[in-house]
């Protein structure tokens, strides 16, 4: 039997695509391009799968793939442009310059920040110590205590801090020279390391992002300017076209020249899908890098199983896929805040697979976690916070399954479900994390929606009562605060010490459901 051409799997993928099997298309039109790589066609009609699938990266480097190939194939112009529009993608902003699109991009982080700021500004809370300043002031008092006071979030976000900060520092160390034999060029000197660190920073702990500088996106550019042309990484290509060159080279030049160009490649999606869904607040956007981030790094994890870190590097290692995991969910919800209902483009039910996914790695890092040391921050980044944040966002499904059933018993069983989702989600953290105190109180508004005892209700309310004041002396200023967490939280205090009253005035009874 002959093997078939091109053409015939192109028909085949055609056929697959008229009936929406996406993925099968996929398959299909990527065994025709292996025959047929000068196609435009064949890319330009992945690239609608890939748009139809929202891996619109995808889809905007096939269909951009389509006009390198055919300038004169309109199709192939139409597909990136709705790529392009639906990603919010007017540039990369690895590139230096001022260009028009550059400068719109610009502009908009530079909005974002000044949104951020003016938040921060606001009346009634004064920041007058970020979390992590108020973190590292404890850190020595922590050190003396020793395994007593090992757990505390301060290890979390301080030593989070550290990494970011020193990626900062070494955006602002960034030096730019004229060329010496290329008039109007320049040379960038710098440290290579600056993306490592920011990455790591945000994997650690992502409420430690922040801009404090007005030209912090420019530096950002050049780093990543920088470290990319250092590093020959790839910034355009394609996902598939990364994980071939990246073979090629590995046989051509090893891993001394692949490492260090994988790394730059997935930290630079890391950060760029923090920008996107943060300052520029388009987190469809960011799921979009973080996605790819997490295939590149699942796909070298299985190809590159038994090669050890030292060759493979510390991006295939167990911990930073758990570290993209939880950034991407966190992402993913948002994105979906963003069009929430039943028929989302990020449906609610991924969700919930995501968060199990999240959930099994974090049971395999437990059983599986080495004797290598590590520092009293580690463990909590990357197992044990990603195993509260997996329980919060199945928390979060259960209650959005319950506003979207008519269904009274169903209402009733998905808020009880997510109650006991959200106070797994608290246990996780420690007594002085702002989280521990929010899932407790998103606890407590399940339990009041589904109608419990009111003598359940109010044991929630003792464990919150008892962290807040703990978390207070870290978390007084955070976004999460500035969301209205201090007066939500209290709101249901005070709702459990009126009910306190009711019963002991034997108005109610500790059996009495909650009142709505």
């Amino acid at each position: 039997m002959s093997e078939p051409t091109a053409a015939q799997l192109k028909d085949e993928g055609n056929e697959l695509f008229k009936k929406q099997g996406y993925v099968g298309a996929i398959i299909k039109y990527t065994e025709a391009i292996a025959l047929d790589d000068k196609n435009a066609v064949l890319y330009a009609n992945r690239a609608a799968c890939n748009h139809a699938l929202n891996r619109y990266l995808d889809a905007v480097d096939d269909a951009h793939m389509a006009t390198e190939i055919d300038p004169g194939y309109a199709k192939g112009w139409s597909r990136l442009a709705a790529s392009r529009d639906a990603l919010a993608n007017w540039t990369h902003s690895q590139k230096l310059g001022s260009a028009p699109a550059e400068r719109q991009q610009k502009n908009q982080y530079t909005a974002g920040l000044r949104a951020a700021n003016a938040r921060l500004n606001q009346p009634p809370i004064i920041p007058l110590s970020f979390p992590w300043q108020v973190a590292t002031d404890m850190l020595p008092e922590l050190r003396t205590a020793g395994y007593a006071k090992v757990s505390s979030s301060a290890w979390v976000i301080a030593l989070a801090y550290e990494e970011f900060n020193n990626g900062v520092q070494m955006m602002k160390g960034m030096k730019q020279a004229p060329h010496p034999e290329t008039p109007g060029a320049f040379v960038h000197y710098g440290n290579l390391e600056g993306l490592t660190l920011l990455s790591n920073g945000l994997m650690r702990d992502d409420r430690v992002f922040h801009i404090n500088e007005p030209n912090w996106i420019d530096m950002y550019n050049q780093q990543v300017f920088f470290e990319v042309t250092a590093r020959n990484a790839w910034n355009s290509e394609g996902l598939e076209t990364i994980k071939e060159l990246a073979q090629k080279r590995l046989k051509e030049n090893g891993w001394d020249d692949v490492r260090p160009a994988l790394s730059v490649t997935v930290r630079a999606w890391i950060m760029k899908a923090a920008l996107e869904g943060g300052l520029r607040q388009e987190p469809q956007a960011g799921v979009e890098y973080y996605r790819r981030a997490i295939d590149l790094v699942e796909w070298g994890r299985t190809i590159w199983k038994d090669v050890p870190k030292s060759s493979r590097g510390a991006i295939f290692e167990h911990s930073f896929l758990i570290g993209i995991r939880s950034l991407y969910l966190k992402m993913f919800m948002n994105a979906y805040s963003t069009d929430p209902g039943l028929n989302s483009k990020f449906p609610i039910e991924q969700l919930k697979e995501e968060a199990e996914d999240l959930l099994k790695e974090t049971d395999i890092a437990k059983r599986t976690r080495d004797n290598e040391p590590v520092d009293p921050g580690f463990i909590s980044s990357f197992i044990a916070y990603p195993d509260g944040l997996g329980h919060a966002m199945l928390g979060f499904y259960h209650v959005q399954s319950a506003r979207y059933t008519s269904d009274l018993v169903e209402r009733m069983i998905s808020f009880v479900k997510g109650a006991g989702e959200y106070t797994t989600a608290a246990s996780k953290y420690p007594e002085d994390d702002e989280l521990r105190a929010w899932y407790f109180n998103c606890t407590m508004d399940c339990l009041r929606n589904a109608g419990v005892p009111i003598d359940n209700f109010l044991m929630v309310a003792l464990g919150l009562r008892d962290t807040v004041p703990k978390m207070q002396k870290i978390w007084a200023i955070s976004e999460l605060a500035l969301g209205g967490r201090d007066q939500k939280i209290q709101a249901n205090l005070d709702e459990a010490d009126e009910l306190k009253k009711l019963v002991a005035n034997k108005t109610l009874t500790l059996q009495d459901p909650v009142p709505l």
